[in-house]
């Protein structure tokens, strides 16, 4: 692939040896976002992989109009997981729009995936709150909200909640501040996962904030409930990062399941 390739995925590698686990942001992030949770894996016994979504990070942008997006961010998944030429499969880790990312992959490969972990992950279009999904799908809405309410949209379209401590929320708008115009909305066309989870082909940890403003996370326990092979964890008072705000707590989970505790 050319380095102008804007399918092309830049990624970084930490742990010299041990399982891949490969960790994917949701939109608006970058790579950054997992700064806390690969000492705990490599430290573990695990070599991460992070990568930066086409149009964030250090990525290119793709200029492509929205109603692609989807198909684009698949291609350029698929793309670089082939191109990292793995002996074993990988444990898959993401985020929102990212675990949507490898759900699909994890779907589509089931012979590929060795465990699945996903946070406040992204099923069906029909958790996004309605005010990001408007904010989302109406440009001119959408410019008059960052006009006359600079913060009220910022949250919305980011998830944050109002006890964000400061240095997260700077945090997080930067990584959204420097992804490309087009690459900050929710990509349109997102298939349906919520009826594919009995096929799942490997056990899987599913966490999510329960408070989470920007997607309904009340819809998963009634999906999880009879699928003995997924395990999923609440945490109370954490909106849509629980990897950044409740860290600590977030990288246990998830290292003890990896671990098979």
């Amino acid at each position: 692939m050319s380095p102008t390739d804007p399918l092309l995925m830049k990624h970084l590698v930490d742990g010299e040896i041990g399982h891949p686990a490969l960790l994917v942001h949701d939109i608006g992030a970058s790579l950054t976002d997992w700064e806390a949770l690969i000492p705990a894996l490599t430290i573990t016994g695990h070599r991460t992989y992070t990568c930066d979504l086409p149009g964030h990070g250090q990525s290119l942008p793709f200029n492509q109009t929205a109603h692609f997006q989807t198909a684009l961010y698949l291609a350029a998944f698929h793309r670089w997981v082939e191109s990292l030429e793995l002996i074993r499969a990988p444990i898959l880790i993401g985020h929102g729009f990212g675990a949507y990312l490898c759900l699909r992959y994890a779907l589509n490969h089931p012979q590929r995936v060795f465990r699945l972990v996903l946070i406040n992950p992204l099923l069906t279009s029909e958790q996004i709150s309605r005010p990001a999904r408007l904010l989302n799908q109406l440009p001119w809405l959408a410019s008059l909200a960052w006009r006359s309410f600079p913060n009220w949209t910022r949250r919305q379209l980011l998830g944050l909640i109002k006890n964000t401590s400061p240095g997260l929320y700077n945090q997080v708008w930067e990584n959204y501040r420097r992804t490309a115009p087009l690459n900050q909305r929710i990509p349109t066309h997102l298939n349906d996962l919520s009826m594919n989870l009995e096929i799942l082909p490997t056990r899987s940890l599913f966490i999510a904030g329960e408070a989470d403003p920007l997607f309904d996370m009340s819809l998963l326990p009634p999906l999880l409930v009879d699928h003995a092979e997924i395990t999923l964890v609440t945490l109370p008072g954490v909106g849509h990062r629980p990897h950044l705000e409740a860290a600590s707590a977030t990288n246990g989970l998830i290292t003890k399941f990896l671990l098979g505790f």
